[in-house]
């Protein structure tokens, strides 16, 4: 192929080529040079002819290694072996004046993909295109298993973090019921005395003294209890992220879920940036609340890291929901950082595409929002300007009249009679809790065991409700469900699941088929009486 230009006087366009040679001889490189030019190449090149030159020259990107086999320092068997020491997949041709059959199997063996002698160039082009689709498909299949890689990593991860919530709301909801029964005791001590014709059956005057301690200690518990309520808010939103759940669709509140990814990222926002929300009037969106916190959650993160440390008073992440002329639910994340430059916003959804340094991302953030947006039938764009900031928007659908969750209406009305508590949790702490509670007002019973529960129960003991927890060793409470289902479904009827928040596929599945009333944990001492109330009345 000539090196002229075509006869029009138009300029071919030149493939791009970053080729590593190793070579001694500048003839030679000259010569391949020469015949790559004229074969379209824009080729930019570096040569080396020892070890350590060739270490240091792999640090910078190459498309392909041509390599003398010989040399008086160095030899093609060398190369191959930094090659291997640094693991960096290069296609590793052998271009040579001399090489014997024997040598050439040698190097194969060792790595090369393929020889050819100096002599017979026209093999060098097909090779070199040959070697190129090669390597461009064996780094589409390690970009899949990455892909996968971080996908599974994420759901171990989600799994981690159910559990790990799962575990803190157990004592947790210990805490705060605790801290609320320890509330009401001082509330009661530190009212006024009683006077007129109820003073016989009044509580003794408290003592000046004591009641001044009293009143000390209502303002560190009352710091103790928001602390707790902080606690509880924090796992309630990695509850939202780590659920491990399929593909399926419920209608969801797009605002909370922005609440929750706030807190979340709000490490990541603090130093950086003000969070300005202007949240419109929106109905629910038909989507899946895990997927949708973990987009959220991404958008917030990339704002923030968009701007620098520093000014936080100066910048700015808005974040805004509306409703869009087609009913669609649309929400906007929006920051004052550095944008993207033009040249980029087309690549920005694609697969392993990133502009933060190494170490920061993975590049698959912005693909995977896209995809699951896409798999939730809506859409993600951006708009931004470099040096002026992005605005990333997320079109959904809205969920329409899809049913909520059942949810019994808790609203005490009227006396309740004294009613039969049984509590079935294998934290023991729990049915302790409770049974301060609620002691005051029924007869609380507590297990610790299911199958005792689901004994009892058989041999004709009779509750009005029955607390049980959803997931506990041996026997769990949808076991209980369906033992007394089949043995006293008049008491199944009146169990209501506690959950600290670890669904499996099989408790979510279960939760969608019973009417049953349930509780998360932790839960305040209003929310229980008022339950147990409706339950009785």
């Amino acid at each position: 192929m000539s090196g002229k230009p075509p006869a029009d006087g138009k300029t071919a366009e030149r493939r791009p080529l970053r080729l590593l040679m190793v070579e001694d001889d500048p003839n030679d490189e000259a010569l391949v040079l020469r015949h790559l030019r004229q074969n379209g190449y824009d080729v930019t090149h570096l040569r080396v002819d020892t070890g350590p030159a060739m270490r240091t020259a792999l640090g910078q990107p190459w498309d392909l290694v041509l390599s003398d086999f010989s040399m008086p320092t160095f030899s093609a068997t060398a190369a191959l072996a930094v090659l291997k020491e640094v693991e960096i997949d290069i296609p590793f041709i052998i271009v040579s004046g001399t090489i014997s059959e024997e040598n050439a199997v040698d190097s194969m063996r060792a790595g090369a993909q393929d020889f050819l002698p100096k002599d017979k160039l026209a093999r060098l082009v097909p090779a070199i295109e040959r070697e190129l689709r090669e390597a461009a498909i064996r780094g589409e299949r390690r970009k899949m298993q990455e892909r996968l890689f971080v996908s599974d990593r994420m759901v171990s991860m989600g799994t981690l973090a159910a559990g790990v919530a799962h575990e803190i709301n157990n004592p947790l909801a210990a805490l705060v019921a605790n801290l609320d029964l320890v509330a009401l005791s001082l509330a009661a001590l530190s009212k006024p005395n009683v006077v007129g014709p109820a003073a016989a059956t009044a509580r003794p005057a408290v003592p000046e003294a004591l009641e001044s301690r009293l009143r000390e200690i209502e303002e560190p518990l009352s710091d103790a209890r928001e602390a707790a309520d902080r606690v509880r808010q924090i796992v309630r939103d990695v509850r939202v992220f780590s659920r491990v759940e399929g593909s399926e669709r419920r209608a969801v509140d797009v605002r909370r879920i922005l609440d929750s990814s706030v807190r979340i990222a709000w490490n990541e926002i603090r130093n950086r940036a003000r969070v300005t929300k202007s949240y419109g009037e929106v109905p629910a969106v038909l989507g899946n609340e895990s997927r949708l916190g973990q987009v959220f959650l991404n958008l917030i993160v990339n704002a923030a890291q968009a701007i620098a440390e520093g000014n936080p008073a100066g910048n700015e992440i808005e974040i805004t929901t509306a409703r869009a002329g087609d009913g669609r639910v649309v929400v906007d994340v929006r920051d004052t950082g550095s944008g993207i430059p033009a040249a980029l916003r087309g690549k920005i959804f694609d697969a392993f595409f990133t502009t933060k340094p190494e170490g920061v991302g993975t590049g698959l953030g912005l693909s995977i929002c896209h995809r699951l947006i896409t798999e939730m039938g809506g859409a993600i764009s951006v708009d931004s300007e470099e040096g002026k900031g992005s605005r990333f928007r997320v079109t959904l659908q809205a969920a329409g009249l899809e049913a909520p969750i059942h949810t019994p209406p808790l609203v005490p009305m009227g006396a309740a009679r004294r009613g039969r508590i049984l509590v079935v949790d294998d934290e023991a702490i729990l049915g302790a809790v409770v049974r301060r509670m609620l002691g005051t007002q029924h007869e609380v019973s507590t297990l610790t065991s299911a199958r005792e529960a689901a004994e009892r129960i058989g041999g004709g003991e009779r509750y009005d409700v029955i607390f049980t927890d959803l997931v506990m060793p041996d026997m769990t409470g949808m076991d209980l469900h369906a033992d007394l289902a089949r043995r006293a479904p008049d008491q199944a009827e009146r169990m209501v699941f506690m959950s600290g928040g670890a669904f499996s596929a099989r408790s979510r599945d279960f939760l969608s088929q019973v009417p049953n009333p349930r509780i998360s944990k932790p839960f305040d001492a209003g929310t229980l009486a008022a339950l147990v109330h409706n339950l009785i009345r």
